[in-house]
């Protein structure tokens, strides 16, 4: 069956929920048999393996699930966004969330494979990889020269890291972090005092509802020791440096061909199903509450205004 490449916001919901069990019948996905993401007869999207293949009407892509870490993010995961005031006014009058372009993030490890001292056994690896991979080709009538296999190994390998430095410049990230309450240190990081900053709060689902039909990935970042590891070759920037744990970031991302050259991205968003609740940050002062109430009224915004957990007062 040839994919067709369609994607609703359904199939990239279930997509997003799935990894290594077929949906349909709850069985687990043998390691090294893709799955299949598609549609039934009825137009109900389907993310199933072998055992279930026959219930596909269409099939939009195959899915080598192993190949990727397990980014599944539980739907009813509460998620936090910080952000000073006027990020907030652009949300609202934009009606839409801002993605930036993956290699203008501060962190340089954005999107890497892993660091710079690990890049001998990094290329040991591979090169032995595309070694093999030319050696044993399909078809071949006899194996290849040595010298030829060398380098075509060595140029696949050129091939494969400049690869991971275009795709820095075509995938644009927003970013959102994981916790069941507020976090002290990210209103300190985001919102220093003075300054008057506040805090969207919404979860998992409504995160994916909000942005509806647009080609998104959500998914939770995994942290890695850079020093000892590698992030891969599938799905980098869904991994960040282990001393950025505290972060317990998920994001959304979407990748563009031709970015043109833009270095951000306004993707638009339903604001109802976005905004559970807003809070102001515990270290404003007193009146940007009614400014902040004002501002959200303005727009048309119905989520409460919600005080902050920082500032509860203890008893002894």
């Amino acid at each position: 069956m040839q994919s067709t490449g369609r994607f609703t916001p359904a199939l990239r919901r279930m997509m997003n929920d799935s990894y290594d069990r077929c949906r349909t019948c709850e069985v687990a996905l043998p390691q090294g048999i893709a799955a299949f993401a598609g549609y039934a007869s009825d137009g109900f999207p389907l993310y199933v393996g072998e055992c279930c293949k026959s219930s596909m009407m269409e099939l939009a892509t195959h899915v080598y699930w192993w190949w990727e870490a397990d980014k599944r993010v539980s739907p009813d995961t509460i998620l936090w966004r910080y952000m000073d005031f006027a990020r907030l006014v652009a949300l609202l009058e934009q009606r839409a969330l801002h993605f930036a372009r993956a290699d203008q993030f501060a962190d340089q490890f954005e999107g890497a494979s892993g660091a710079k001292d690990l890049k001998p056994r990094w290329d040991a690896h591979y090169l032995d990889f595309f070694r093999h991979t030319i050696r044993t080709t399909p078809g071949l009538i006899e194996p290849p020269a040595e010298d030829e296999v060398e380098r075509e190994a060595a140029r696949l390998l050129q091939e494969l890291s400049q690869s991971a430095a275009v795709e820095r410049e075509r995938l644009f990230v927003n970013c959102w972090h994981a916790n069941t309450g507020e976090s002290e240190a990210l209103w300190r990081l985001y919102c220093p005092p003075p300054l008057a900053g506040l805090a969207i709060r919404t979860t998992a689902e409504r995160l994916v509802r909000a942005v509806g039909d647009a080609p998104i990935k959500i998914g939770k970042v995994r942290y890695i020791d850079f020093g000892r590891d590698f992030a891969g070759i599938h799905d980098r920037i869904f991994a960040k440096r282990k001393s950025l744990s505290h972060e317990a970031e998920v994001r959304l991302v979407t990748h563009e061909f031709d970015s043109a050259g833009e270095i951000g991205k306004s993707i638009p968003v339903d604001l109802d199903s976005l905004i559970a609740s807003v809070v102001p940050s515990p270290f404003a002062p007193t009146w940007f509450t009614g400014v902040m109430n004002a501002t959200l009224r303005r727009y048309g915004v119905t989520a409460p205004l919600r005080p902050s957990e920082i500032l509860a007062q203890p008893f002894f």
